[in-house]
């Protein structure tokens, strides 16, 4: 991929981050509700930065406050004798003197499969809980909190991290930020309503250069490469498509929506011909771009469950080529009548 995109999509990465402050989440726990996520308040404003911090019950660890309320820790501790160590990302609050936090990714977690999201390290819903603290002190330089079960933690200011995980912070890479932004929210997605609101994120404009008619294929070699898929992407990020089939009949259309944010080509279908798909039979995915031209658009996606030369990862590349007619009948005649569109899809979803 060429420097000018490279540049284009950082320079995004930033605008984006400054529109950080309108999304919002809720957390529902036993203990009650939780939300997260908006503007910056002026009582959050000291926690920003790097930060390294104990307890009093030896607990060691590093912390990145962003004001976008997501952070990375990694924390140390020695149980029955070992060391111990946790990294992670989440996010984080301070409401009426009070902080609170709330472990979303764990580096540990394996990526769910059957979940509807593809979204790595994601701690299951039913695991998340959300710690309170009382604030004691708050500056620029120093932070106390106390809870009742370990009594106080006092954190201080550093220009830089020393533990493993958390030296990658060390030098600013807004890319990758906004990544780990996505991925909170990806995370935190329980609904087709949220995902449609992931999808339709106003701060992310369909690239005009993969709008019209495209045929796909890969380098999976378990798949069968004289099956095709065709699909039409539209400027409003709504798609159709017509997926590879064994049977002799061609296979339904299925409608849904597309968006690339920060490096990355998301898609869903939502409905197809005969039926709204439920939030179970959902699966929205991800794959990193590695190239984008008016004529061709590249993905990949890597397969850990399958190896290459016994220890590394499978690395498939989705290849889509513009085409001028499409070899479904269906496609070709919804592409002239033009009657799927973005609002047909958000009115079928509801």
């Amino acid at each position: 991929m060429n420097y000018f995109y490279w540049f284009a999509l950082i320079f995004h990465a930033l605008l984006c981050s400054l529109q950080a402050d309108e999304w919002i989440t809720k957390i529902t726990t036993e203990e009650g509700n939780f939300t997260f996520g908006g503007p910056l308040l002026e009582e959050e404003e000291n926690l920003l930065g790097k930060w390294k911090g104990e307890n009093e019950e030896g607990d060691k660890w590093e912390i990145f406050r962003r004001p976008n309320h997501v952070f990375s820790i990694q924390v140390t501790w020695v149980e029955e004798g070992e060391n111990r160590s946790f990294f992670g990302h989440g996010l984080w609050a301070v409401q009426n003197s009070v902080f609170l936090y709330a472990d979303i990714l764990e580096s540990d977690i394996e990526t769910d499969s059957d979940w509807p999201i593809e979204v790595k390290n994601r701690i299951p819903t039913e695991d998340i809980w959300v710690a309170e603290e009382k604030m004691k002190l708050s500056s620029k330089e120093k932070i106390i909190t106390n809870s009742e079960d370990i009594g106080d933690s006092n954190e201080t200011k550093v220009t830089s991290f020393e533990m493993p995980q958390m030296r990658q912070f060390n030098k600013a890479d807004p890319l990758k930020e906004a990544q780990l932004f996505d991925q909170i929210q990806l995370a935190s997605i329980l609904n087709v309503e949220d995902i449609i609101k992931f999808l339709t994120d106003p701060s992310y404009s369909m690239d005009k250069k993969i709008v019209g008619k495209w045929r796909t294929t890969d380098n999976d070699p378990e798949c069968d490469s004289n099956k095709i898929s065709e699909f039409i992407r539209r400027a409003d990020g709504s798609t159709t498509a017509v997926y590879n089939s064994e049977e002799d009949t061609e296979p339904p259309m299925t409608h849904g929506l597309c968006t690339i944010r920060n490096g990355k080509y998301y898609g869903v279908d939502l409905i197809d011909e005969q039926e709204i798909f439920s939030f179970d039979e959902i699966f929205l995915w991800g794959e990193e771009i590695v190239k984008s031209s008016p004529d061709e658009f590249a993905t990949q996606w890597i397969d850990p469950e399958r190896k290459v030369l016994k220890f590394l990862p499978m690395v498939i590349t989705v290849t889509d080529k513009r085409i001028d007619q499409f070899e479904s009948k269906k496609l070709e005649k919804e592409f002239k009548e033009n009657a799927i569109d973005l609002e047909f899809i958000l009115k079928s979803g509801k």
